[in-house]
């Protein structure tokens, strides 16, 4: 898994993460939108919101690396 961009909006309380799976090559990548009750679900640690203010690369690889393990990952988009 690679991960491309991730961006947490504080005032609608989402979390955008960009990433692509090694199926997908350099062709694509998928975009998955969490709100916070998903990342609070997903999240291998427990996290409050302030938490999500000072995310960092390894806490959302690992966040998605759990959601992924129940859900089926966002179908592909063009680069």
């Amino acid at each position: 898994m690679k991960l491309i961009n991730y961006y947490y909006d504080e005032i609608n309380r989402f979390l955008l993460i960009e990433f692509s799976l090694s199926e997908d090559g350099d062709d694509f990548y998928r975009a998955l939108e969490m709100v916070y009750s998903d990342i609070e679900f997903y999240s291998p640690d427990i996290i409050d919101e302030d938490d999500l203010l000072d995310i960092d690369k390894t806490f959302v690889k690992d966040l998605l690396k759990e959601y992924l393990k129940d859900n089926e990952p966002p179908q592909q988009l063009l680069l």
